[in-house]
């Protein structure tokens, strides 16, 4: 099920919310309302999860057995059989590493298998459940804390909304036990708080603008530029750029409508998303894009390599490294995996000449940032590395200035408009969304100073029902492949 769609938005959502905020009236005892409400949230998101396919749930519920019992295991023998719980911790990280590369990545080991050895191993094509990559990396960092000694296993309810919990499900962002249990068990959370059901309303109609209006509208752009044979300057760069906005949108909407939907439930979820375009550095943009996949790679991939700690040709070794991991993890696929190393790549360079770096201006050192970003995202949406080099050949042929290719970017089959008009909608789209992202508050800002009046209430009304008119094109959020 998707956010932005008729069936979430006037079915599902609000028989949930109806159900959670009734079972006050039927349940007096706190404890009892809570383990009520969260049995609720659980079945919701059991529903959410396997709308489109039943076999998602066989999957996800697997998981969440096999990896609790670990951790019950594991925390019961810490201290009597130490060994006993190591190999149970080790079993836990194999069997998480064998669900997600079974079913992400078998068929990209075959492939290059096939290719390197000259073999013919059949593929499998495996359906890719949905937030396989999140769900995992949540539960291994489970079973790293728990081994540790960080955190302490609960009931079997508190563990299972702690994955489960569809607002953060199939994108994010990671969340750790720690921060999303303890609001889960908190009876004071339990009442109807209007206050919070204003502002979760207000973060979720900017997150559905971002994506149905926004986001939805750019990837018409982006699918035609890059599906074309060859590109020009304008027509390149037009497309490259719609991708850069496409994902920024898609990934802000998402991280919105998550933080709104929580707000509704009076969860607070983590902010995963903060205005990285205005970041003058590679270092500072994954300081503000996918916040707590940042988090989790450097708790359990940079610091236990060493960090920074081992000198600076380690250091950058190791920040190349957990890029590397991080453009797997993303996609199984080479582009992927270059995308990542290339931003590593230059995460580690900024690491090892700070102060050359951070001599030009700062407004400079974001338009530098943003250039190469953008560059980048090629990889990250091309299917292949021969469509990635179609784009770049286009966006360094400077000898090729034909503005004509940009209504091919625009064209629909639903109007026909002179060329003129294509590309005058299209630049000026563009320019309007570049000022938004450069120059305009962020929905952290807007919640933060959020207030419910007439003025955000008709802002609210006007961004759901244009956004409802758009609904039709219906499409997932690009990180809901991951």
């Amino acid at each position: 099920m998707v956010f932005s769609s008729y069936v979430f938005i006037f079915v599902f959502l609000p028989l949930v919310l109806l159900g959670f905020y009734l079972l006050p009236r039927l349940i007096s005892s706190g404890g009892r309302l809570r383990t009520a409400q969260n049995l609720l949230l659980i079945a919701a998101s059991l529903v959410f999860y396997g709308y489109y396919n039943v076999y998602y749930l066989f999957i996800i519920v697997a998981s969440i057995l096999v990896n609790y019992v670990l951790a019950l295991a594991m925390q019961r023998f810490d201290l009597s059989r130490p060994a006993f719980a190591k190999a149970l911790f080790i079993l836990g990280i194999l069997f998480n590493i064998f669900l997600i590369g079974y079913f992400k990545y078998y068929d990209f080991f075959i492939e290059n298998i096939n290719f390197i050895f000259r073999s013919s191993f059949a593929l499998k094509h495996l359906l890719l459940p949905l937030g396989i990559s999140f769900f995992t990396f949540q539960q291994l960092s489970f079973l790293v804390s728990v081994y540790k000694g960080e955190e302490k296993v609960e009931n079997f309810v508190s563990y299972c909304i702690f994955v489960l919990f569809f607002p953060q499900l199939v994108a994010g962002p990671i969340v750790l036990y720690s921060e999303m249990v303890p609001q889960f068990n908190d009876q004071s959370r339990s009442r109807f708080n209007a206050d919070n059901m204003a502002g979760g309303v207000y973060m979720f109609c900017i997150g559905l603008f971002k994506k149905a209006v926004i986001a939805d509208t750019l990837a018409l752009f982006v699918d035609n530029g890059f599906a074309q044979d060859s590109l020009g300057l304008a027509a390149a760069w037009a497309a490259s750029l719609s991708y850069t906005l496409q994902i920024y949108f898609d990934f802000s909407g998402y991280s919105d409508m998550a933080i709104g939907l929580g707000r509704m439930f009076n969860i607070s979820i983590p902010y995963n998303f903060l205005s990285p375009y205005k970041s003058d550095s590679f270092s500072e943009l994954w300081r503000r894009w996918h916040i707590t996949l940042g988090r989790a790679l450097s708790t359990y991939i940079y610091i236990p390599l060493g960090g920074s700690r081992r000198g600076r040709a380690r250091t950058f070794l190791n920040t190349f490294l957990t890029f590397f991991v991080s453009g797997l993890w993303h996609g199984a696929a080479w582009t992927f995996v270059l995308w990542g190393s290339l931003h590593g790549l230059f995460v580690a360079l900024e690491k090892s000449f700070p102060r050359l770096l951070s001599k030009p201006p700062r407004w400079l050192r974001i338009a530098c940032t943003f250039i190469l970003v953008n560059a980048l995202w090629v990889l990250f949406r091309a299917e292949s590395f021969p469509q990635a080099a179609m784009v770049y050949r286009g966006m360094l042929s400077f000898t090729n200035l034909d503005l004509s290719q940009i209504a091919a970017l625009v064209l629909d089959n639903s109007f026909d408009f002179p060329t003129a008009v294509d590309i005058a909608y299209l630049f000026s789209l563009l320019a309007v969304l570049l000022f938004v992202v450069f120059r305009c508050k962020n929905s952290r800002q807007r919640l933060e100073t959020f207030s419910c009046n007439g003025k955000t209430l008709a802002f609210t009304v006007f961004l759901f029902c244009f956004s409802v008119l758009h609904l039709s094109r219906e499409s997932i959020f690009i990180y809901f492949n991951f």
